[in-house]
């Protein structure tokens, strides 16, 4: 098997565009069959073009049909595909899996047929063949004269390269309809040489290479194109449709696989719901090219129709593919095209009101009534609707549960809890199409009063700071919040009263009118009096005023800070951290305490504890702190407790600190071995450790004790990553003693290693 065949193809389709082929160039007679006897072009010479050089590409596409395989390619712009006209392209085909490596050239030198062959080949009543005619000589084309714009100005100019790129479009489209076309426009090619079963490698190239590089090919190229008998594709695009007008409507969908499609149409059931085998109809007389640009995509394809009556309908569409197959949709659309023509709008003509059980402060109805000129076939009915912005917000309440007859002209609608507002009667037909008519005032009297506002609280504000500092005038704000009854939907506004003790006349705080749920009063905080009472009422829109709600009690913000809390006792160790017991205020309004930790008098501070200030009351206003942080031998742990109140101060204690270093000392697990070795005349030591419990830069070091001595000595540090050593100092008939330790960069060390005796022999 050759190897890096593309490249060898590349050579010989190389040389062959030089001339240097065997292969005769093509008779511009070419109708489909091969041009010239096929002829075998075996190279052996290497020649590689540099791929970024490539400015225009060949599409090719191939269809297997067991007998034959079918080519299409296509240019990637008029101006590549005018040069290919002119200089024509080559077939070529290897087949993909012979041992030996052989170009077959199926075609040299193919062009489309000349102007005086495609007259007297095809009808002048061809339209698709004239086209093809048209667009490659020119016939019907823009003269020098005939531009909008001035000859040689760049409109002129633009106006030329549209009309090119609409010849080259209308070129591809017309070649897709028809393989006979394409073939004699020399952009298709029918292999009838290839074998059944057999695989092929086809490339189609220029005959001639444009030298100048302004244009520079690359060729089309389709790998592994087994011949085998044609399988039709499944064509299956998503599709969808919407209403533009009455009876009209835009059928879409998505497919990147076609260009031009056929449309068809049945009619299935009509607006009575009668079915009706219909027979398919085919909507348009030539192939559909969709050009809508929509936000949907690029694949995006839509068609507008217009059916001649209501009912439902089903859609088919069928693609044409690029060897001039047509594929239909496997899947038809259904389409209800319903009626959207409204019923005419009945006219209101009175609305009466009337209390059933003769009590003004019980039910209310309202007798509506209307009148309709034209009742059509499928009027189905009549809603009466009502609205008020307040009740119903932007929406209208529909005020008959059931549809109202056709026939009807009066409805009686029960309005208990509703308000003057506005009413509407609406027509409908069996298809759900409206009228409305106009709009009519309703005015309903009120006379029962709103229930009292419940759920009615306070939030209370901290005095503002910088009005404290300045020693202005002091105050805090206090926002009352409440909640309408749920039975009165009607409420027009609220009014809210306060005193400063319960025996006293509340006196109304608001001057205009509360339309919201809530209100602000504000509050002085260096006033002798702790508390002040408030409470609220509603008025509904026919002015009946309601009952006041119980009054609530507010307690006065006011601005002494609490009670510095202090250290009473602490301790410190390196097991068991640190322990403080704090002393707090024992004020009435303090409320809670927080504990900081931190490794700087600057912070940043963590928060360690929070204690609420009635909870320590039980342990003598003391605050138990017991704190083992991790191990910091470069920073002092810092501590203090912070008290909090009402008011907008706090106070904070002395800070605490302590250095948390942890023991010098640490275990190890450190496990030494040792022997001396005869042949390097060594001692050997290695060692083991556990897991070690600090994580920090370390190094271990050797301690010997020699003949004579009466103390270990340090010898040698060994790095972290090694474990073992090597010492040339036990002379003959000498005993040695070791033993290892960890020593950490931070100043810490481990427990000393086992201790091993090494003695060499005389």
């Amino acid at each position: 098997m050759v190897k890096n065949k593309n490249i060898l193809l590349m050579a010989a389709m190389l040389l062959s565009g030089s001339g240097m082929a065997t292969a005769q160039q093509a008779d511009s007679t070419y109708t489909g069959e091969p041009v010239m006897p096929m002829d075998t072009v075996k190279t052996d010479t290497i020649i590689y073009q540099e791929p970024t050089l490539i400015t225009t590409k060949i599409k090719l596409l191939t269809r297997t049909y067991g007998d034959s395989i079918a080519l299409r390619w296509v240019p990637e712009d008029y101006v590549s595909w005018k040069y290919l006209c002119l200089t024509g392209v080559n077939v070529l085909r290897t087949e993909t899996d012979a041992d030996d490596f052989a170009i077959d050239t199926l075609a040299y030198g193919l062009k489309p047929l000349t102007e005086e062959q495609f007259r007297a080949k095809y009808a002048q009543t061809d339209s698709n063949a004239l086209v093809a005619q048209g667009v490659l000589y020119g016939e019907g084309r823009l003269g020098p004269n005939q531009t909008q714009d001035q000859p040689g100005s760049w409109g002129a100019s633009m106006e030329y390269n549209n009309e090119q790129d609409m010849s080259f479009a209308f070129a591809m489209l017309v070649a897709e309809w028809r393989p006979d076309l394409a073939r004699d426009m020399a952009v298709g090619f029918l292999d009838r040489t290839a074998k059944p079963g057999k695989t092929y490698d086809y490339y189609i190239q220029p005959t001639k290479w444009e030298t100048d590089g302004r244009l520079i090919f690359e060729p089309g190229v389709a790998e592994g194109v087994e011949n085998k008998p044609y399988e039709p594709a499944i064509f299956n695009p998503r599709m969808t449709d919407s209403i533009s007008s009455p009876r009209r409507h835009v059928l879409g969908w998505w497919d990147d696989k076609h260009s031009t499609y056929e449309i068809y149409r049945r009619f299935v059931t009509d607006a009575d719901g009668n079915k009706i085998d219909g027979t398919w109809e085919h909507l348009n007389r030539k192939p559909y090219l969709s050009v809508i640009d929509l936000p949907e995509g690029d694949n995006y394809k839509a068609f507008g129709d217009s059916v001649p009556s209501f009912g439902v309908y089903e859609y088919m569409i069928a693609g044409h593919d690029a060897f001039g197959g047509l594929v239909p949709s496997i899947n038809p659309i259904r389409v209800n095209v319903y009626d959207n023509e409204p019923p005419t709008a009945p006219q209101l003509k009175a609305i009466v009101i009337g209390y059933p059980d003769d009590d003004i402060r019980g039910r209310i109805q309202a007798h509506i009534i209307w009148e309709k000129d034209t009742l059509e076939k499928d009027l189905q009915g009549y809603v009466v609707r009502y609205y008020n912005a307040r009740i119903s917000g932007e929406t209208w309440i529909e005020l008959n549960e059931e549809m109202i007859p056709p026939t009807d002209t009066m409805y009686v609608a029960e309005v208990t809890g509703l308000r003057t507002g506005m009413i509407q009667v609406a027509a409908y037909d069996k298809s759900g199409n409206e009228s409305t008519s106009l709009s009519q005032l309703i005015e309903i009297h009120d006379y029962k009063a709103p229930a009292a506002p419940d759920s009615l609280w306070a939030q209370v504000t901290q005095p503002e700071l910088n009005s404290i500092v300045g020693k202005d005038v002091k105050y805090a704000y206090v926002i009352l919040h409440w909640r309408p009854n749920p039975e009165d939907d009607d409420i027009m506004h609220y009014d809210v009263a306060f005193a400063n003790d319960t025996t006293h006349a509340f006196q109304r705080l608001n001057e205009q009118s509360i339309l919201e749920t809530w209100c602000i009063d504000s509050l002085a905080v260096d006033v002798n009096q702790k508390y002040i009472y408030y409470k609220v009422r509603a008025t509904d829109y026919s002015t009946n005023e309601g009952e006041w709600s119980p009054w609530i009690q507010v307690k006065r913000p006011h601005i002494t800070p609490p009670t510095q809390p202090h250290l009473d006792r602490s301790g410190h160790s390196d097991a068991e951290g640190m322990h403080m017991e704090w002393i707090v205020g024992t004020d009435a309004d303090m409320d809670y305490h927080v504990a900081y930790r931190g490794l700087s008098q600057d912070g940043p501070w963590e928060v360690i504890g929070r204690y609420d200030a009635d909870s320590l009351r039980e342990c003598g206003y003391r605050i138990t702190i017991d704190d083992n942080p991790p191990y910091d031998r470069e920073n002092r742990y810092y501590y203090y407790v912070e008290s909090f109140n009402s008011s907008p101060f706090t106070s904070k204690s002395l800070a605490v600190s302590w250095l948390h270093a942890g023991p010098k000392v640490v275990k190890a697990g450190i496990e030494l071995a040792g022997d001396y070795d005869e042949r390097s005349q060594l001692t050997k030591l290695a060692w083991t450790t556990g897991r070690l419990p600090i994580d920090a830069p370390y190094y271990y070091c050797v301690y010997r004790k020699g003949p004579g001595e009466d103390k270990f000595k340090f010898m040698i540090s060994v790095a972290s990553d090694k474990a073992e050593y090597a010492d040339n100092l036990l002379e003959k008939g000498e005993t040695a003693q070791y033993y290892v330790m960890i020593q950490w960069r931070d100043g810490r060390q481990s427990a000393l290693s086992n201790t091993v005796t090494v003695s060499r022999r005389p």
